[in-house]
């Protein structure tokens, strides 16, 4: 029985277990974060110092109540504490949840964003070449060729002083969360060569192809020829890199807010998380603090990672009219 181009895709990447198990893992990380609100009996950020340290467990506590937000959730109840609390009595897991909403969304939104500009200037570069092409390539060298954590530390000190233009807008805009903001520009920034170099590379050898010539000879004009016959037959390229930028980006983010350069207090996520966790790591219960942010980004960037491998294979025009007949 024959399948169409896109069955098959899909068939493929349900072979590739690794890929689905993570892309089912973000699916339920994502639902989690973005209804935390709803699931959890606990706020963010609400204190309760008698029950700091509070070991991981579904037993719920007497007399714990007062710092719930809503007595009876889905999954757990007030008093109960699945992966414990912190050194301010805050729930872990209702702090997770929280910041997996900002590391997923800087993640989303700067691979997404980096991988879009990449790809049109990659594209535009290539497809021209000439002086603009030279003058892209130069570009992207120099912003590759400077080491990126340095770059990124002296960037974000810039543009986070009070007097930045930038800094006010994105203060603004995103109110406690404009740090997430100011996070997003300077990756985008930086990694949009990656994109750019790759696609450029793949626009070179296809502008010479026999329907790029055709389509010059019927009168298509660069533009129509470039979005409509050349960056379709990259798309697979630019997806596979797109998920490789989101977990760069959610990298990043949880360093900087580590260092104390990203995400800052009262805002929740998990960089600034662990960042808080190292001074109570030999408290009783205290390991907790650093385990669960840290267990969510390990598994968030290995199941994007596992995504993208999954989508390259499925998306692989030699792969096409493999098993199309079962």
């Amino acid at each position: 029985m024959g399948y169409s181009f896109r069955t098959q895709i899909f068939r493929r990447f349900l072979r590739h277990r690794l890929a689905l198990v993570g892309a089912v893992f973000l699916l339920l990380l994502a639902l989690a974060a973005v209804l935390s609100p709803w699931i959890t009996p606990y706020s963010a950020s609400k204190q309760n110092r008698r029950h700091a340290f509070t070991a991981p467990s579904l037993t719920v506590v007497e007399g714990i109540n007062a710092p719930c937000e809503r007595a009876a959730v889905l999954f757990w109840r007030c008093g109960a504490h699945p992966f414990g609390t912190d050194d301010l009595g805050r729930d872990i897991l209702t702090r997770v949840l929280a910041g997996g909403r900002v590391s997923l969304l800087v993640g989303f939104i700067a691979g997404g964003m980096a991988t879009a500009l990449g790809t049109l200037i990659g594209a535009t570069a290539g497809y021209a070449g000439g002086v603009l092409d030279a003058l892209v390539c130069w570009i992207m060298d120099f912003i590759l060729s400077i080491p990126q954590l340095p770059l990124v530390l002296i960037l974000i000190g810039l543009l986070a002083a009070q007097q930045s233009t930038l800094a006010g807008l994105l203060t603004r805009l995103f109110g406690n969360y404009q740090s997430a903001g100011l996070v997003v520009f300077v990756v985008v920034l930086l990694t949009w060569p990656v994109s750019a170099r790759l696609v450029r590379s793949q626009i070179l050898s296809l502008r010479e192809e026999a329907f790029v010539e055709a389509a010059r000879g019927i009168g298509a004009s660069s533009r129509r020829i470039l979005f409509r016959h050349i960056l379709p037959n990259v798309t697979a390229i630019v997806i596979v890199q797109g998920t490789l930028a989101m977990g760069y980006a959610i990298l990043t983010e949880s360093a900087l807010s580590f260092l104390g350069l990203g995400v800052q207090p009262p805002a929740v996520s998990w960089g600034n998380m662990l960042s808080q966790a190292q001074a109570f790591l030999y408290y009783p219960n205290g390991i907790y603090m650093a385990v669960f942010p840290g267990a969510a980004i390990l598994l968030t960037v290995l199941s994007v990672n596992f995504l993208g491998d999954g989508l390259r294979e499925a998306l692989d025009p030699r792969q096409y009219g493999k098993g199309g007949a079962e």
